[in-house]
């Protein structure tokens, strides 16, 4: 994602620290929503995956 993209703070030059900050919190935030995100995924296909060897083993009648 770009700094340019639509609503993401504009940037500012390097002696406005406040601004560099508030661009540095305003990126972490859309980061950390990513990452939840994310992890909402990986769950569900770790529950998928668990299903799949469940009916894996009952379909060739063999346990682990």
């Amino acid at each position: 994602m770009s700094a340019d993209s639509l609503g993401e703070p504009v940037r500012h030059p390097d002696d406005d620290v406040l601004g560099r900050l508030t661009a540095i919190d305003h990126r972490l935030h859309q980061i950390s929503t990513q990452l939840a995100t994310l992890d909402q995924l990986l769950s569900q296909l770790a529950q998928i995956g668990a299903n799949l060897e469940t009916l894996i083993r009952s379909l060739s009648g063999t346990t682990r």
